[in-house]
This record gives structure tokens, sequence and C-alpha cells, in this order.
């Protein structure tokens, strides 16, 4: 019994001293940079985003949309999205950066007229499980 007791008394201080580090959460957030249209495909958007992500078996991805109405044709609307494939997401604990290529599905962007762009970026399992980002901004060719 002292004996069992002196194990337990010596074996508590050690784990406390030693926590692991897996334990402890890493926050998910995503934060939008530049946003170009690209010089020789005007139906392009290139996304500048940085994010981060602690590590996770679970699915995760990271998603940039875009949205531009043309203000001489409220009719007319420019928007697009792209997603990462997840096996191409880094979850390790630091920031990353990636450059999204987001192609319009219906007109080319406008240079100069304002456009929304959202990027997100899931971890499921993470808390919390998913970052957003969004900004307005003028489009200009790249």
């Amino acid at each position: 019994m002292v004996l069992t007791s002196a194990l337990v008394g010596l074996a508590s201080p050690a784990l406390a001293a030693d926590p692991d580090p897996s334990d402890d959460p890493v926050i998910t957030t995503v934060t939008l940079g530049k946003a170009q249209i690209d010089p020789k495909i005007p139906g392009r958007v290139r996304v500048d985003v940085d994010y981060l992500c602690s590590v996770a078996d679970e699915a995760r991805s990271l998603t940039v949309s875009v949205e531009q109405k043309d203000p001489e044709d409220s009719s007319s609307i420019a928007f697009g999205s792209s997603r990462t494939a997840e096996a191409d997401i880094l979850c390790d604990g630091t920031t990353h950066q990636r450059q999204l290529i987001v192609q319009s599905k219906t007109v080319n962007w406008i240079p100069g007229v304002d456009a929304v762009v959202i990027a997100t970026v899931s971890n499921i399992g993470a808390t919390p499980s998913a970052a957003a980002d969004s900004l307005q901004v003028k489009l200009a060719v790249g």
C-alpha cells in the first residue's frame, strides 16, 4: 500500500509538468488578401487567402466565392466560387497562404467595380469548426 501511494505521488507531477501539446486547441481562422482580375483571362479572379486550422482527421475545406453586379445593367451579375480539394488543405496549427482562382460562371469581371469576396475554411472536429472572412473590394486587373 505504501509503495502504491508513493508511485502515484511520483506520477502525478510528471503528468502535470509535461502536458500533451495536441490537447491545446487551435482556433480555425481565415483572412482574405488581394483579389485581382487575371490580366490574360478577364473571367478569372485571383484571390489570396491566409488560413490556419488544427490537426484533424475529419473533413476540411477552403472555399472562396466572388460576386459582382454590373452597375450599368442590374440583370448582369458575375459570380463564381472555388473549393480547394481536402487533400490540398494543410491543417497543422500553422498559418498557410493560398491563391485561389475563381472563374465567373456568367460574364467577365469588371475592373474598378465593387465585388463581394467571401472565404470560408472548415475544419470539422475542431473548435470552432469553421471560420469566414469577407471583403467588399473594387476589382483591379492584376
